[in-house]
Order: C-alpha cells, then sequence, then structure tokens
C-alpha cells in the first residue's frame, strides 16, 4: 500500500459501518450522502445509470446516515431508504456499475451531518483505491437530490485520465423544472445562482488565482489529493468550502465545463447556509437577494496588483505601503492580524518570485471573505445581485451592450461565460 494512503487511514480508520460487500475494482466511485432524500434519490440514481457511456468500472456508494440525536421517525425513514437502497442496487448493479449502500447509523450528535456523512463515503473510496494501489482512483461528490448529463462519467473521464489533473469542479445548473408553478422559489434560486457566478467571475476578474465554485455536488477530485489535503472534514455544513480550499492551491485543479450538474432547487433547512436556506430566505420575505457591493473587489484588486510591495516590509514601511490604498482597505489592513501573518511569509521567503507565490497562503478564500465581510460591516451596503452583476459586466466589458431586463437573462449570460461560449 502506498505510505500515504497508509498514514491516512492509520489517522482516520473506517468506522465499523454496515457495508455491502463488494470485489468490484472501480476507476471512479461517486459518493452520494442521503438523509431524508426517499423521494430524490431514485431519480439520482437512474440519472448516473443513464450516464454511463465509457467502458471504465464505475462503483456509486449512497450513504444513508443518521444521528444518535435524531427522532424515531426519522430513523426508521432512513432504515426504509436503506432497504430501498439495497433492492435498487440489487435490481441494477452490472458488471460495470455497482452500487453499494453504506449505512452509518446513530453517528455522533456533535459531528453528524452532511460534512460526516461525505467524509464516510470518501474515507470508503481511499480504502478501496488503496487495497490496489490506485493513486488516479477519482473520488466524485454528489448529492442525492441532483440529476447528472447524459456525458457526465465520459467528461470525468477525459479530465482525469485524458487531461492527468488531478482535482476539478464540475459545471452546475440549478433544475428550475421543479419549481414551475412556485414563481417566488424559482425566483429566488435564479438569484442565488446568479449570486455565485457573479462571485466566482468578480474574484477571477480581481486576479484571486483560486477562485472556483465550491459546491458539495459538483466537484471530483483523485484518491491522493483528496489524502494529501486531509480528506473532509466532520463539518455540519460548509465542509465543501473548506476541503476545497486545501485541495485548490495544491495545483493542477480545472474545471469540468463541458458537462453538467442539476442540482435541486428547493427549500431547505437541513444546513445553515447554502442553496436551500438561501432560497428560503427569499421565499419568506426578501424580495431581492444582496451580494457583495462591486466596490469592494475593485479595492481588492488594487491590492493584489500591489502584493510584491509587501516584500520584506518592516511595521513602520508596512503602514506606509498601505496609505496607498483606500481607507476602506486600509481600514481592513491595520485591524487585521495581516501584518502578522505577513511577516511569517517574509520570514521564510529568500526572493520576491517565492513571496509573490505566498501571498496567497496569506490572502487566501478564507480571508477574502473576512475582509468582505468587514467592508460591509464598516463601510460599504451590499446590492441586490442583478445590479452588481450588470455593474461587473459594464466594467469588464465595456464595449459591449448588456440589455438585460430580467435575472433570467442575466444568469443564462454568465452561464455562457463559465461554459466559455
Amino acid at each position: 500500500m502506498d505510505k500515504v494512503f497508509e498514514k491516512y487511514m492509520m489517522r482516520h480508520p473506517l468506522g465499523d459501518y454496515d457495508i455491502q460487500p463488494s470485489g468490484f475494482l472501480p476507476d471512479i466511485i461517486v459518493v452520494i450522502p442521503a438523509y431524508l432524500e426517499e423521494h430524490f434519490l431514485g431519480e439520482t440514481l437512474q440519472s448516473l445509470r443513464n450516464a454511463v457511456s465509457i467502458s471504465k468500472p464505475i462503483e456509486i456508494v449512497v450513504v444513508v446516515n443518521f444521528s444518535e440525536a435524531y427522532n424515531e421517525m426519522h430513523k426508521i425513514r432512513q432504515h426504509k431508504l436503506a432497504e430501498w437502497t439495497a433492492g435498487y442496487a440489487a435490481r441494477n448493479s452490472t458488471v460495470g456499475f455497482q452500487i453499494t449502500l453504506l449505512k452509518a447509523c446513530d453517528l455522533p450528535a456533535k459531528y453528524s451531518g452532511a460534512g460526516l456523512a461525505r467524509k464516510i463515503g470518501m474515507d470508503y473510496a481511499v480504502s478501496r483505491f488503496a487495497a490496489r494501489n490506485k493513486s488516479d482512483g477519482v473520488i466524485v461528490s454528489l448529492d442525492a437530490d441532483c440529476k447528472v448529463a447524459p456525458n457526465y462519467f465520459e467528461a470525468i473521464y477525459d479530465f482525469f485520465f485524458q487531461q492527468r489533473l488531478h482535482g476539478g469542479t464540475i459545471y452546475f445548473e440549478h433544475i428550475q423544472d421543479d419549481n414551475q408553478e412556485d414563481p417566488l422559489v424559482a425566483d429566488a434560486i435564479t438569484q442565488y445562482e446568479l449570486h455565485l457566478r457573479y462571485y466566482l467571475q468578480v474574484l477571477r476578474w480581481c486576479g484571486f488565482p483560486h477562485a472556483y465554485h465550491t459546491i458539495g455536488s459538483c466537484f471530483a477530485i483523485t484518491a491522493d489529493r483528496y489524502v494529501r489535503a486531509g480528506g473532509m472534514p466532520r463539518k455540519q455544513a460548509g465542509e465543501d468550502f473548506y476541503f476545497l480550499q486545501k485541495a485548490i492551491p495544491m495545483g493542477l485543479f480545472g474545471e469540468m465545463a463541458t458537462t453538467c450538474v442539476y442540482p435541486s432547487a428547493r427549500l431547505s433547512e437541513r444546513v445553515p447556509f447554502g442553496t436551500g436556506p438561501s432560497v428560503r430566505k427569499l421565499v419568506e420575505g426578501q424580495s431581492e437577494y444582496l451580494t457583495y457591493n462591486l466596490q469592494a473587489f475593485v479595492d481588492l484588486k488594487a491590492l493584489f496588483e500591489s502584493k510584491k510591495t509587501f516584500y520584506q516590509v518592516d511595521r513602520d514601511r508596512f503602514e506606509e505601503v498601505v496609505q496607498d490604498f483606500s481607507g476602506r482597505m486600509r481600514s481592513y489592513l491595520i485591524n487585521s492580524d495581516f501584518f502578522e501573518v505577513l511577516s511569517q511569509v517574509n520570514a521564510n521567503c529568500s526572493h520576491e518570485a517565492a513571496f509573490e507565490k505566498r501571498f496567497w497562503e496569506v490572502f487566501n478564500a478564507f480571508r477574502v471573505v473576512k475582509y468582505l465581510n468587514y467592508v460591509h460591516t464598516h463601510f460599504l451596503e451590499k446590492i441586490a445581485v442583478f445590479d452588481a452583476a450588470l455593474d461587473l459586466l459594464e466594467l469588464i466589458e465595456p464595449d459591449q451592450d448588456h440589455d438585460f431586463f430580467d435575472t433570467d437573462e442575466l444568469l443564462m449570460y454568465f452561464r455562457q461565460k463559465e461554459k466559455g461560449h
């Protein structure tokens, strides 16, 4: 067994979960946490079956899970979902397409949630690949309420086994058919998806090198990169963001824009933030989704373009340098711990090129969020996402006409930009 795998599995031993035995040897393993998803899981699995267009072996791992603290009714529903999944697997698994049920019951209440369920499934995938020393085996993250495009596995195989990349996000579009009878929900998910795409595009315009979507149902990674990034955290929400912020800077990371995942656009209270809660908040009273003010990113771009001026600065020089930035940025840099962490980087860089590379360890995605929260608390107001997205287009595409009259039309334009059209 590869030493990297061995070390990881010693630190993260796979628990005593109920797993169907299998001699199947996959190249790609899709991990699907499933909690109270009896109305959606069947369509998700059928969608995956319809996407099998390659001859490479594929395993689908469904992690049916619940916390020790959940009520008996929910536990009974989960046991029934597990029974249904086992029956579906028995009827539909084939020589090249194996469906595996992994039951994770009575998980510790302190950790139980999407993060732990995803981690259990992905650690199981690591154990499967480790047994064959298959460090390039691919672990795909999906949710139980998603559908996928017919070329889903074809695009994943090409990305990892032909292009030889080590990790990537998968293009997505929320399913709107579910909400045709509820225009409020449809409008809410359109606004939220526009926010996600605006945030990605404006970060890239700033020059932030690690700007990618961080959605739990829309990424894949090699087993080797997964273990080197420390594995999935056990967080009850946001586990995808935390994990990907470790994996992305390691390099050989990209986007699979030639296929698509279709997450469900539905109300949800299972996690404290993300698509479901955001949609619910809009439907229940907030008519417009408020996103980050474009001015915050204008200030951020100025900082990124001047990052080399922070090389080997002492406290006095640091305070001189920050005078060149806006009052908003200057306030954040002085009142945060930026100088202290910057000093640690400077102490370990013997030349400017190394410093510029390691600057992104200091101003990573976590610090970007902290900065945005700071300036919107003290200086700026969030604005309607339609206005912010339109302002961005006028800034980065000044020679084009942007006559968009509704959010749906504007979202379609941003979708096309992400697909490279």
